[in-house]
This record gives structure tokens, C-alpha cells and sequence, in this order.
């Protein structure tokens, strides 16, 4: 039976967690909340960007 695989379309912070338990990090819920700090606050921007360039 094949391993299902682990690719998401978006992270999610328990996703996260995963793949930074997995890859072997010292403390994973932190990192992994960082990371999403920083795809959310970039998440953010694009919309901004994307909103004025369309200017509606």
C-alpha cells in the first residue's frame, strides 16, 4: 500500500508542526508558528497588492 503523501495546499500550523517534528527541529510548535506568522502576514500583503492593482 502506498504512503500517503504529505503535501498540503496551504499550511496549516498542525500541518506544520508535522513536517517540523519529521524534519527533526529542537522545538516544532515554534517554529511551526512562526512560519505561519509569516505566510499569514504575507498572505496579507498580496491581497493588499493584488486589491490596488485591480483598483477596486
Amino acid at each position: 500500500m502506498r504512503r500517503k503523501s504529505t503535501k498540503i495546499a496551504t499550511p496549516t500550523l498542525g500541518a506544520m508542526t508535522v513536517i517540523f517534528r519529521q524534519r527533526g527541529f529542537k522545538r516544532p510548535k515554534g517554529c511551526a508558528g512562526i512560519y505561519m506568522k509569516g505566510f499569514n502576514d504575507a498572505k496579507e500583503k498580496y491581497k493588499k497588492k493584488a486589491k490596488t492593482i485591480d483598483g477596486s
